[in-house]
């Protein structure tokens, strides 16, 4: 029996638990390695002993930081506070997607003197405030010093000059053992616009007029193509800096700064972290100084910086605001500058940087921040689309030899094009609504579903509908499955092709057929068509390399399992991992490909940076994947051939040939032919190979459709017109395989 003793005792132990306050969870999002996410951790903890009902949960996106970050907006989840980089400053700030941080600054007692004002200004607009600053970075050129050192050549100054880098350069770039391949470069030239954009602005050049309206007559202009054809001199005329397949290969520019194949490396402070544990062992002696500026220029470096920010979507706006306030704080800084991957955007945190640096790595950047500017990239919305363009036509220069005034006047055309096209896009300053259009989808597929299984039980007879309503619950859970993750996305994507959709905005204004206007009329699109037409010519090729093994596969040997596991190990392992594999054996100065060529006396190839040969190398790649899984389809193929056939044919006196000819060819029809239609279906949709290896690239020689559906969806936020796209692909793949039918299905017998 219980006493009233003993419900009270019970209540005694039970209402702390009730009356306790419920624990917040805000999430914090940033881009940070291992290292830095244990001193945010750190930061985390500190404001949860000061607010013990919140909890914070840090998620560290290392990789497709803004592709995943867009799509926690999408979603309408995003973290309550994450760090904006740079590159999508533009796209949220004209989105209404961020809160504005400036009516808070009082109550949050936050002082904004206390942060580096170029750096501040990156994040506001007008009167508004987007963002706390965390850190940031300036281009810098850092030196290894030993290499300098054996060459007995001083060290870069502050006032050095572009001839003073090139001489330099030429000086440090060596054949150290004689063989005609060049084993230390003088530096590096990465085709990368945040990396060559100071040296345009050095120049008296830009990208852009003031208002990152218009490109023609900037971008093309002589001082822009002086600089960029100076650092395009460095690879294709002076020869002093290295391929891309080289610096992939080469564990990249600071990898072979490390490694002394690289004397002088542009870089930002990420790099420093790195230098300074190879520092403090005593294995590497590195220097920073300033980029070299012309004879007729002054020194200019973009500022590139990282804030903390708090999406309007969050449900708990005020402990976010005070989370954002805490992480940008004197504190946090403190806490943060024990990795140093950036220069404290806090300028009391900085100054004690450079007085506790013990190598004085830290006097350049600080020296470099009067000298700052806003990138563009902080500037134009969607600017990843813009960045692009640019960026190949630099490789339309260095790669494939044009003249670099009709190049970049064809692009600076472009660009303005493409700038028109972005002003023109709604800017609406709404809060994020989610997309409707999708549950509508799947109520419309529910109830038409419900409505077909309704007529199926009404019309069906009496004595048959229990028979019935069991065949519905067995099929309801693949119909289930296939009308979330197919036919709504499906349909949703159909819906999307007449519309136009950035993904970070809930409006999606209609666009009939616009974007399958714009494709016909799209150069690059129709390339990304040509290729994927050549890609698929491997198929045949590969078939009959997997016909040739499988009839080897199928002899009674010792050790065949074996070597049917061998053969079909590649199908079964990581694209990615045999990517980068090959990537290896493709690198022009060590890979095996170029050591094979050279044994049979063949120049070696420049495998993978030729537009040339780069679509051929991935082919080549794709032969050997695909022979595993055609080998064993064609061994269960040829095992399904009865014996006696043979042995009727050895009795007529029939040879191996014409036994293969007669007998095992037309047998195989069926094999072959489902081999063919999933095969060429598969070439259609490469992608993991060119994202890996190639990107596109060089001037879109692999540039492959579903590649160019991905950059037009993630990277330009272009979600409609990569879905007509989409529906272009499948359109065109089912005609092919209804071809395959027509043509070659009626002539396979079963």
């Amino acid at each position: 029996m219980i006493t009233l003793k003993t419900l009270l005792s019970a209540a005694l132990f039970i209402a702390p638990a009730l009356f306790a306050q419920e624990k917040i969870t805000l999430r914090v999002a940033n881009w940070g390695g291992a290292e830095e996410i244990q001193l945010e951790e750190e930061i985390a903890a500190a404001f949860m002993r000061r607010h013990p009902h919140i909890e914070i949960q840090i998620e560290s996106i290392p990789g497709n930081y803004k592709e995943k970050i867009l799509t926690y907006i999408a979603s309408g989840e995003p973290p309550d506070v994450f760090l904006l980089d740079s590159v999508i400053i533009p796209a949220l700030l004209n989105k209404g997607i961020l809160l504005d941080l400036k009516p808070f600054v009082d109550s949050l007692r936050i002082d904004l003197d206390v942060y580096f004002p170029n750096v501040l200004n990156i994040f506001a607009k007008g009167e508004k405030l987007y963002a706390l600053p965390k850190d940031f970075t300036p281009i810098v050129m850092y030196y290894n010093q030993t290499l300098f050192d054996q060459a007995g050549l001083a060290y870069p100054k502050n006032d050095w000059m572009w001839e003073d880098y090139l001489r330099l350069s030429r000086q440090l770039t060596k054949d150290v053992d004689g063989d005609n391949v060049i084993d230390q470069y003088g530096t590096v030239f990465s085709n990368y616009f945040y990396l060559w954009q100071p040296w345009v602005w050095m120049a008296g050049g830009d990208i852009f007029d003031v208002n990152g309206i218009s490109a023609v007559g900037y971008f093309d202009s002589p001082r822009t193509e002086r600089a960029l054809q100076f650092l395009i001199d460095l690879r294709t005329k002076y020869r002093v800096a290295p391929d891309e397949v080289a610096l992939k290969t080469g564990t990249g520019s600071t990898g072979m700064l490390l490694s002394g194949k690289i004397a002088m490396v542009p870089s930002g402070h990420w790099s420093l972290p790195t230098f300074k544990k190879y520092m403090a062992r005593g294995d590497l002696k590195i220097g920073v100084a300033p980029l070299p500026k012309p004879q007729d220029g002054q020194l200019v470096t973009p500022i590139y910086a990282a804030g903390w920010c708090v999406p309007q979507a969050t449900p708990h706006q005020e402990l976010a605001l005070r989370l954002a306030a805490f992480f940008s704080n004197e504190q946090a800084a403190r806490i943060r500058a024990k990795c140093g991957i950036g220069v404290s955007s806090v300028k009391t945190v900085a100054q004690d940087q450079l007085q506790s640096d013990p190598y004085q790595l830290e006097q350049a950047f600080i020296e470099s921040i009067p000298y700052g500017r806003q990138p563009w990239g902080t500037v134009i919305d969607e600017f990843s689309r813009v960045e692009t363009m640019t960026q190949n036509a630099v490789d339309e220069v260095m790669i494939g030899g044009r003249n670099i005034h009709e190049a970049f006047s064809e692009t600076a055309r472009a660009l303005d094009a493409e700038l028109k096209n972005l002003a023109r896009l709604p800017k609406p300053a709404v809060e994020l609504k989610g997309n409707p259009e999708v549950l509508r989808f799947l109520y419309i597929g529910f109830g038409a579903a419900f409505v077909l299984a309704a007529g199926g039980f009404f019309i069906s007879r009496r004595q048959d509908r229990r028979l019935l309503i069991t065949g519905y619950f067995f099929l309801a859970p693949s119909f289930f499955i296939l009308l979330v993750f197919l036919f709504v996305p499906l349909f949703f994507s159909l819906y999307l092709s007449f519309h136009q959709w950035n993904v970070i905005s809930a409006e999606k204004p209609f666009a009939g057929l616009e974007n399958f206007q714009t494709l016909l009329h799209d150069r690059q699109f129709r390339n990304a068509l040509k290729n994927t037409a050549v890609y698929s010519l491997h198929v045949p090729i590969s078939m009959a390399v997997s016909l040739v093994v499988a009839l080897m596969m199928n002899q009674k040997i010792r050790g065949v399992n074996f070597l049917r596991t061998l053969f079909f190990l590649p199908s079964v392992s990581s694209f990615v991992a045999i990517a980068l594999v090959w990537q290896w054996m493709y690198h022009p100065q060590f890979g095996l490909a170029n050591y094979l060529l050279r044994f049979f006396g063949v120049p070696p190839l420049n495998w993978l940076r030729n537009p040339a040969t780069a679509l051929i190398s991935i082919m080549l790649m794709s032969i050997w994947m695909g022979i595993g899984y055609q080998m064993v389809i064609f061994l269960a193929g040829l095992q399904g051939i009865p014996s006696e056939l043979y042995e009727a044919a050895r009795t007529d006196g029939a040879n191996a040939w014409q036994r293969f000819w007669k007998i095992t060819l037309p047998l195989l029809m069926p094999t072959t032919f489902f081999i063919l239609v999933t095969s060429l279906i598969g070439s259609f949709q490469v992608f993991a190979f060119v994202y890996v290896m190639t990107e596109g690239g060089p001037l879109h020689s692999t540039d492959v459709v579903v590649y160019h559906i991905y950059q037009n969806a993630w990277e330009y936020l272009k979600m409609g017109y990569a879905s007509a796209m989409s529906w272009v692909l499948f359109l065109i793949v089912m005609s092919a395989t209804w071809l395959q039918f027509k043509l070659i299905g009626k002539n396979v017998n079963y």
